[in-house]
């Protein structure tokens, strides 16, 4: 995994502010002039200045969204709550919403044939 630096910097502040990513996937909080200084800075992470923005840890609850029920909302607003894909959705786990998050446009014309392709993924 390579080094990505991003800038973050408000728009009231006069600090250059980057997260860096650093080639194990840990995330600091840096400041300096430009974004080879702030790699330089991250770099040891114990001091003050930077700390660990998104690492999961054991006590640290990741966020959990429901994707499941927002495609289920989606099928009933559109009121198809007694089709064949609607009950395809129910019986998903939270692995099989997730792929098919990842692949799905959302658009409502295409939904329907979006679910079905992904049960034949699956």
């Amino acid at each position: 995994m390579r080094t990505k630096v991003q800038y973050v910097g408000p728009f009231d502040s006069f600090e250059n502010i980057y997260y860096v990513r650093d080639p194990y996937g840990r995330v600091w909080h840096s400041i300096g002039t430009n974004e080879k200084e702030a790699i330089k800075i991250s770099n040891g992470a114990e001091e003050i200045l930077n700390y660990i923005i998104y690492n999961p840890f054991e006590h640290k609850k990741l966020h959990s969204y429901d994707f499941k029920n927002l495609i289920l909302d989606m099928l009933e607003q559109m009121k198809l709550q007694d089709t064949y894909e609607y009950e395809i959705v129910l019986g998903w786990n939270g692995y099989e919403v997730f792929e098919f998050m990842k692949k799905s446009s959302l658009m409502p014309c295409d939904l329907l044939l979006e679910i079905n392709r992904h049960r034949e993924d699956i």
